[in-house]
């Protein structure tokens, strides 16, 4: 188990789950839909891939990070286009954190919300082939895939704000963790609908331009962020940001 040490807070090391005591369990900024925790990781200068791969920037530690904020939430969100490059299988993969969810009142694999235009999507993938996750598709599409294993239901609209809503009507998600990539954050954005940003923050120089967190013009207003949680581990830094405090 990787231990990190705290630089806010308790000058103490830490694990992954011991950085997160208490997080679930904070108020939403709007109860009329889930909370949006935006998880992310990049380079000392904003790229977040490496030959189209987060993977070449994150370590143990980030994995960690990673899923731990996978296991204590209700759904995990990700654009069509990183669940094809980032090869998604079934959420939580681990037995004993399963468990660990269904004894906290959770169910077993948080909701994969995948927001997909097109609805490119097939139906081979690891995620959709996994007969016990479960699975939206968030988009305007009226097309739906083909047969999968995975049980799959659809939010039939190009807005992110009203999808929102309705996963938390629907479906009772109220803590959901967003994977990207770029375009769908920068669409989050511009919805004024992310809450909280955990940036892991990756000792290496991109030098190219790459792709960065948020996709787009640069032409949406800053957003004030207060610093809530800051730990290293190995000369990398993980960080959370919380929006409107």
């Amino acid at each position: 188990m990787v231990r990190f040490r705290q630089l806010i807070g308790p000058s103490a090391e830490c694990s992954a789950l011991e950085a997160l005591a208490g997080w679930r369990d904070e108020p939403a900024r709007d109860p009329r839909r889930p909370r949006v925790a935006l998880n992310m990781i990049a380079s000392i200068d904003g790229r977040v891939t490496v030959d189209g791969h987060s993977a070449g920037l994150g370590g143990p530690a980030d994995r960690e990070l990673f899923h731990a904020l996978r296991s204590q939430a209700d759904a995990v969100m990700a654009g069509a286009g990183t669940v094809r490059s980032e090869r998604y299988g079934a959420l939580i993969r681990d037995p004993a954190v399963r468990e660990r969810r269904l004894a906290a009142g959770l169910a077993a694999q948080p909701l994969a919300v995948i927001v997909s235009a097109e609805l490119d999507l097939d139906p081979a993938i690891g995620l959709l082939a996994d007969a016990e996750s479960h699975v939206v598709i968030l988009g305007a599409s009226e097309r739906s895939l083909g047969p999968s294993a995975a049980s799959v239901e659809y939010i039939r609209t190009d807005s992110l704000a009203d999808g929102l809503s309705e996963l938390r009507e629907r479906f009772g998600v109220g803590v959901l963790v967003c994977e990207g990539g770029p375009t769908l954050n920068a669409g989050l954005a511009s919805a004024g609908v992310i809450d909280e940003l955990f940036l892991a923050l990756a000792p290496y120089l991109g030098g190219d331009g790459g792709r960065t967190l948020f996709a787009g013009k640069d032409d949406r207003p800053l957003v004030r962020l207060a610093l809530r949680m800051l730990l290293v581990h190995d000369s990398e830094l993980y960080a959370r940001y919380v929006v409107g405090s």
